[in-house]
């Protein structure tokens, strides 16, 4: 009787998850008429739960993945990196057994669609590829999800559909562009996730805790990453990008709980970037759409498409691939953010969402088979009119680099490396656009190339736009926000040789062997400042010069302990801010002392140069007092509810990534309770500051004028103006007439009309005083500024505060209203102000933007670094002090 009950106990438990795997499937798949292969398990029957009923780590989808690789001739499973955080990034192929077995020949073949110079193939044998991108914003969370039932679909159904689409495509999916934003999102969703769902939109659910899993590891929109390439995850992709150029590529998004659902063709001209060839959004997004559209219609989800989001700049990953010969396709879904939410269109669920990506998804594939030879005709013709466009253009090359900054330009042609760009090493020394370049310092870059439209993009400014209104930023050229001299060519002469394939490795050091006196390394390399953060912190007193000398005779090698660089003979310059590591005072012996010096500055790729006297041939001595030691950062970064994410991540990146600096993160709501002794530095990054009471800010300002250094940013130097803590000026900014009567315009006018006053995230020209300790290291007084904000500070109230100020006509490219250039023409951008003992660095604008605007962000590393001496001296020192 006992084994009778618990066979049908065991009957029951089947039919019931067989009844609910059935219901499963009739709701993500209404209309599937062919089956599904058995041996095959379902998301649900390998997770353990109904897809849609929880949110999955991202641990268990890669292993669902693994599972169907092990299971499956059609699927493999490809690692291309890991994420800050170790988790695995991986891409998951799906294709027939055949093609699976000749992956890398189809491969091959298929990127001779980038060469012009190659045949046509026969497009009929080559597959078409499929790129299905998701959760880039980790917690936009439903995309995951469908990733897995999209995956499960492709390998499991025995429609003769879907067999055909794995003959004539290789579909490649990445189930989380943002693994570690998608698991910081996934514990919030999880953990607060109530039995029945809370479809209040006020439920701590569906309100992440700051600074929520949107970013990732340091709070960075890799959204925004796909030209800069900052961060890790961005560089894993693209080198898988630029390994299969999709001819399709789909990017999952969430927007607002009470939208529809969002597909291209975007906004016809004003959001389309005109390099791009017309056809790719009067045809081949218009073609696509339509599949999307029928895929929609069949479950009566409601949709919408020609109105917003920008296709402008290859930033995005919906818009890198119109810039390498394929289509790349927004996807937006109305967001449950949780498993259940109310909105204006009824309550939205988490299922729900899940299949619409899942629908438009498959549908991207269907309409990519189904049209394959326009997809692939087009990427041929694509790189071919590319050639064509680069010999109307009048630029026919770049030259870049710095001989002064060779770990900045190495930087700058790996980014070049990575977009696949054809560069070469310049051969003879050059004079252009009023610079100097050197050979084995400098690279050109010729516009006539397969990828000419990256290159414009990098290089380029834009000034000429469709609409006022935009969704992001305007100017987007790395080459401004890298501050690297370059210069536009009319002619190819400097282009000779073989383009570059590696980069030569920055060996660094110490140059001569040990010297008993000091070592001295320049500041314009943009990895000094690593060199010395790297000293400070084992314990090394190091030395900053505010005026130039000339050292004369080299160090003899001795041999001792480290391995030495040879010296040339004759003199070398050292500029403001050079760095002068002492023998004497130090708390390691000579010998160790070198070891350490060399050991760092081979870690930091700079070049100290071992001195045999302290008597310079010319400026000053070592043992000037224009020669200051420097105390080391003790660097506290405000963070939590009310700081803009980014924005923080940004100054976590430099200092953790670039300076090796550990730095606090104090919460915005502790601040009453911290210890403000242990820090000498605090930095206030753009955000709201209202919830800090008078007592605090009176800790603050007590702190500052005892030695602190304040360093603010955007709308937190406005805080920190109004709040009394310097005594500095906004920029007095002109109020509305209203005694005039109120101009009358019509309500669907006023995204318009309200858009031409903005700053579109912009490029400006500044000055800047390269003799203050902020603008150590730069060679060059002008200065390119990125700004997406509308802080305007007025020039310090001394003469020597304005560190960086804006030139009188500083547009360079982007959009900006004229209201707005107005303000931003000889205002400040940069006020350094004296307060008791401490002082406020005060920033207009966002000096890390997105962790590539390096010209900037030096001033920032100075600031952290040099902070105790940013103070103008209020008389010269004498003989008797």
């Amino acid at each position: 009787m006992t084994n009778r009950l618990l066979r049908c106990l065991a009957l029951l438990v089947l039919w019931g998850v067989a009844s609910r795997v059935q219901a499963q499937t009739s709701y993500y798949f209404p209309d599937e008429k062919g089956g599904f292969d058995p041996a095959i398990p379902t998301p649900e029957q390998f997770l353990g739960y109904p897809v849609g009923s929880h949110f999955t780590r991202y641990d268990r989808i890669v292993d669902y993945l693994k599972e169907l690789d092990r299971l499956s001739d059609k699927v493999s499973l490809q690692p291309i990196g890991k994420t800050y955080e170790e988790r695995p990034q991986v891409i998951a192929f799906f294709t027939s057994a055949a093609n699976q077995r000749n992956l890398a020949q189809l491969r091959q073949q298929h990127l001779t669609l980038a060469d012009p110079k190659t045949p046509a193939p026969d497009y009929a044998k080559l597959p078409v590829v499929v790129h299905l991108a998701y959760t880039v914003h980790g917690n936009e969370s439903s995309s995951s999800e469908a990733a897995m039932l999209t995956a499960y679909y492709l390998t499991a159904s025995t429609n003769a559909e879907v067999t055909r689409w794995l003959s004539e495509a290789v579909v490649t999916i990445d189930p989380a562009e943002n693994p570690d934003g998608r698991d910081r999102a996934t514990q919030w969703f999880n953990q607060h996730k109530s039995f029945p769902a809370v479809t209040d939109p006020a439920d701590r659910e569906h309100n992440e805790g700051w600074p929520n899993g949107r970013y990732n590891h340091y709070l960075n929109d890799l959204n925004r990453d796909w030209l800069p390439l900052a961060h890790v995850e961005s560089r894993n992709r693209m080198k898988f990008h630029h390994e299969w150029l999709p001819n399709v590529m789909i990017d999952f998004h969430e927007m607002g709980t009470s939208s529809t659902y969002y597909f291209e063709p975007s906004k016809p001209f004003s959001t389309e970037n005109d390099l791009i060839p017309r056809a790719t959004y009067d045809v081949l997004n218009v073609r696509l759409a339509r599949y999307f559209a029928r895929a929609l219609d069949g479950v009566g989800s409601l949709y919408w498409t020609k109105e917003q989001f920008d296709n402008l700049s290859p930033i995005y990953g919906s818009t890198y691939p119109d810039f390498t010969g394929g289509v790349g396709v927004t996807f937006e879904v109305g967001s449950s953010r949780g498993l259940a939410q109310e909105g204006s269109n009824g309550t939205v669920t988490f299922p729900f969402t899940i299949r619409n990506h899942l629908r438009t998804g498959l549908a991207a594939v269907q309409g990519a088979v189904e049209e394959k030879e326009l997809y692939l005709k087009h990427q041929r013709d694509f790189f071919a009119s590319a050639l064509t466009d680069a010999a109307k253009f009048p630029t026919k090359a770049y030259v870049f680099g710095a001989a002064t900054d060779p770990n900045l330009t190495r930087r700058f042609a790996d980014v070049l490396l990575q977009h696949n760009i054809q560069f070469y090493a310049l051969q003879q020394a050059a004079q252009a656009g009023g610079k100097s370049f050197a050979p084995g310092a400098a690279y050109v870059v010729p516009t006539a190339q397969p990828h000419y439209r990256l290159v414009h993009s990098l290089f380029e400014e834009v000034t000429a736009f469709h609409d006022s209104v935009f969704y992001d930023v305007t100017g987007w050229s790395l080459v401004h926000g890298y501050g690297l001299p370059y210069a536009k060519l009319k002619e190819t002469s400097l282009v000779k040789g073989e383009p570059v394939k590696n980069l030569p490795t920055i060996a660094g050091g110490v140059v001569g062997g040990p010297s008993p006196v000091a070592y001295v390394v320049s500041g314009a390399d943009y990895h000094t400042a690593q060199a010395v953060s790297r000293l400070q912190q084992a314990g090394v007193l190091t030395k900053v010069s505010f005026k130039p000398f000339r050292i004369q005779s080299p160090v003899a090698q001795t041999g001792s302990g480290a391995q030495s660089l040879p010296r040339p003979a004759g003199n070398t310059d050292y500029s403001y801010g050079s760095i002068i590591v002492p023998v004497a005072g130090q708390k390691q012996a000579p010998d160790s002392l070198y070891r350490l010096v060399a050991a760092i500055g081979r870690q930091a790729g700079v070049t100290f140069t071992g001195v045999s006297t302290g008597f310079s041939a010319q400026g000053i001595d070592l043992g000037s007092n224009n020669i200051r030691s420097l105390r080391k950062p003790e660097v506290a970064l405000v963070v939590g509810p009310g700081v803009n994410p980014s924005e923080a991540g940004e100054v976590w990146f430099l200092t953790s990534e670039h300076l090796q600096l550990p730095v606090t993160k104090l919460d915005l709501g502790s601040l009453a309770r911290a210890d403000w002794s242990r820090y000498n530095t605090v930095v206030l990054v753009g955000g709201q500051y209202n919830s800090i009471d008078k007592n605090t800010v009176g800790k603050l300002k007590s702190w500052v004028e005892n030695g602190g250094t304040l360093i603010t940013t955007k709308t937190a130097s406005e805080w920190a103006i109004r709040q009394g803590l310097v005594r500095e000026n906004l920029l007095a900014t002109s109020k509305p007439d209203t005694t005039k009567a109120a101009e009358r315009v019509d309500f669907e006018r006023v995204r318009e009309r309200e858009g031409t006053r903005a700053v579109a995230g912009s490029i400006y020209t500044a000055d800047v005083d390269i003799t203050h300790p902020l603008g150590f290291g730069l060679t060059d007084r002008r200065l390119f500024v990125f700004r997406n904000g509308t802080t305007y500070l007025k020039s310090g109230s001394s003469p020597y505060n304005t560190v960086v100020k804006y030139t009188a006509t500083p547009f360079v490219s982007g959009y900006v209203s004229k209201d707005n250039l107005k303000k931003i023409g000889n205002s400040a951008a940069v006020v350094v102000s004296p307060e008791g003992q401490g002082r406020v660095v005060l920033f207009a604008d966002d000096p890390a933007f997105r962790s590539y605007w390096h010209g900037t962000s030096r001033l920032l590393v100075n600031a952290l670094l040099y902070g105790p001496l940013l103070n103008a001296p209020t008389a010269l020192p004498t003989a008797e002090e």
